[in-house]
């Protein structure tokens, strides 16, 4: 699974950001579409909401964070589904009395199913309707195939990040493990699809001229079992331009651009209006990834809402 706008979801980074917001609670969302040429390929779609807990104590800068998050990765039409279901909470230290600075610790939990739709599998006469055995109408010896069933599977993720906010700026490092294991619907010698996760990011938003912003996200994960295939590196950055409505309203309007190393140039255009952020970006993949025949192409949307108490009146950033 790629995504190509996932700084604008929180959980999709880090375990540690769940109740990281500017306000009490969010929902954020992203809604991913992959096609080569006319055809459907993959579609992706991620919710999650995150929310923390009030510390009624004033001399205890600690809090707690915690959120949920529903993923569907869908594949080849339909054909293959693979859903997960992750709970994530975090625990929250602030580093000085103005609460500018702060380290989260986070963990997370994910339960993985994935289903084969045989209906629209076709491997012609190698494949019997019971989904378990080979046959060749050549007589030439063919290998037996064993075929799970709603496979599922459980993992475990970690992350911790470093925070600094304030009026005019915004930076956020982190670094995080997730142990995969996705569910294999066919029974083979080589787990391919197991393996640890690594990852780091940099999201950074800072107040350049008259309420314009710049911002900066790069991030790098890498999995421990295939490095060559597994890689990824997405770094870029956009301008935020102020929008004159209301004195008291909040309006931004970002234009940027993503590079995702080896892959595309990914343009981004988002809107923020007080609470809400929305997002929309385009793939433009590299030449003769896809074949000079064959055009792939990549939409992805973005939205987040912000709801419930500020926590402060800190720079209002992409981030949150």
């Amino acid at each position: 699974m790629v995504l190509s706008q996932p700084y604008v979801n929180a959980q999709l980074q880090s375990p540690a950001l769940v109740g990281d917001g500017v306000y009490q609670q969010r929902i954020q969302s992203n809604l991913r579409t992959q096609m080569f040429g006319i055809n459907n390929v993959a579609n992706t779609i991620v919710v999650s909401w995150d929310s923390r807990v009030k510390n009624n104590n004033i001399d205890n800068n600690n809090t707690f964070g915690y959120g949920f998050q529903i993923m569907s990765d869908q594949l080849a039409g339909g054909l293959l589904q693979t859903n997960y279901l992750t709970m994530n909470i975090a625990y929250r230290l602030f580093l000085d009395g103005d609460k500018k600075n702060s380290i989260a610790l986070g963990l997370a939990g994910t339960f993985t199913q994935t289903h084969l739709n045989q209906n629209k599998l076709v491997l012609g006469d190698q494949l019997n309707s019971q989904m378990n055995n080979l046959s060749s109408s050549s007589g030439l010896p063919v290998s037996v195939l064993t075929y799970n069933n709603f496979p599922a599977s459980i993992t475990a993720n970690t992350g911790f990040v470093y925070t600094g906010h304030a009026e005019n700026y915004f930076i956020q490092l982190g670094a995080g493990a997730f142990f995969n294991s996705i569910p294999n619907v066919v029974n083979n010698v080589k787990q391919e699809s197991n393996g640890m996760r690594s990852s780091v990011f940099l999201n950074t938003e800072t107040v350049v001229n008259e309420d314009k912003t710049f911002v900066v996200h790069a991030s790098y994960s890498n999995r421990s079992n295939n490095a060559s295939l597994n890689e990824k590196i997405l770094f870029g950055g956009a301008i935020g331009l102020p929008i004159t409505y209301k004195s008291n309203e909040l309006r931004r309007l970002y234009l940027g651009c993503y590079y995702r190393m080896n892959e595309a140039f990914i343009p981004t255009f988002s809107l923020m209006m007080g609470s809400y952020i929305f997002g929309v970006s385009y793939d433009i993949y590299n030449k003769g990834i896809s074949g000079a025949s064959i055009r792939q192409n990549s939409f992805e949307l973005s939205f987040s809402k912000s709801f419930g108490k500020k926590r402060n009146e800190f720079l209002r950033t992409l981030f949150d």
